[in-house]
């Protein structure tokens, strides 16, 4: 629950927190901010809690993004905190970003402190909307995000699950003949989209495309990535294993193109489109089309 506006006279980026403060709102956050500053430049920031009621969000969650590079460096940023609750939470931020980056923001109680420290007067600040590219790119950000943390505790039950599943659709398969009356044997040569999720989560092999889980919307068949008919050429395509109705591609794109086109996500120098909701390890992929 956040909202971002721009002040553009005093080029002044505000966030603002409402009801709940969650983990999926700093990933968010993050990321439409970091989408904006491409766009349009560094400024200064103000972080305002005064909406916030209540935060769910792990104290260690806290402390790491508080290491992280900044949004804005090198910007002046103001926090306005102004009950004991947001004030304690932002002392705990500001004392470990002063530790990991030799700088802090300036922590304020009252609207009127934040103002006067970023020197706004008459501030006419305009809501920051959000296009259907940018929608797509917040599913991947935080299917990618609860994909790491899935792996980062992911357990030898977990994989055993993941195994079972796989030998149960491979037996469900068994009854659909090929056009030779043989379950068709895929030779994989082209990146996978799995291969594209692992270079965009930096891990080694961690995911495979038995672990991305798709129902057909034609014929209904339940099926792993891993068990589709591949397609490969300048566009990679999975098809289902039983009737091969397409159910995502795969696309290199240049990655000096500054958005991706509207209904595909952009993950590193791929278009992904997807015709059915993916199941990933701890999230689900929405469909982009």
């Amino acid at each position: 629950m956040f909202q971002l506006l721009f002040e553009p006279r005093h080029r002044v980026l505000v966030t603002r927190i409402f009801g709940t403060y969650v983990q999926d709102d700093i990933i968010l956050r993050d990321r439409a901010a970091v989408r904006f500053v491409a766009r349009h430049g560094l400024m200064r920031g103000l972080m305002d809690f005064s909406g916030m009621e209540a935060i769910d969000v792990p104290i260690d969650r806290i402390v790491r993004r508080a290491h992280q590079p900044p949004v804005l460096p090198g910007q002046f940023r103001v926090i306005l905190a102004p009950d004991a609750l947001t004030y304690e939470l932002n002392r705990v931020v500001i004392a470990h970003q002063l530790y990991s980056r030799k700088i802090e923001p300036l922590l304020v109680r009252t609207r009127a402190e934040a103002y006067a420290a970023l020197e706004l007067t008459d501030p006419e600040f305009v809501p920051i909307e959000s296009n259907e590219a940018d929608l797509l790119d917040d599913s991947m950000t935080i299917v990618l995000s609860r994909m790491g943390e899935t792996l980062d505790v992911s357990s030898a039950a977990a994989q055993d699950e993941r195994r079972r599943l796989r030998e149960k659709l491979l037996r469900l398969l068994d009854a659909v003949p090929g056009k030779t009356g043989k379950r068709r044997v895929q030779k994989r040569g082209a990146i996978t989209l799995s291969d594209v999720f692992n270079a965009a989560l930096n891990r080694a092999a961690a995911v495979t495309d038995d672990d991305l889980i798709a129902v057909c919307s034609r014929c209904r068949r339940k099926t792993t990535l891993g068990l589709c008919k591949v397609v490969s050429g300048r566009e990679t395509a999975y098809l289902c294993p039983k009737c091969e109705n397409v159910l995502t591609t795969l696309t290199p794109t240049s990655e000096s193109e500054q958005d991706a086109p509207e209904k595909a996500y952009r993950l590193g120098a791929f278009l992904v489109r997807t015709a059915v909701d993916l199941e990933c390890p701890g999230g689900r992929l929405p469909r982009s089309s």
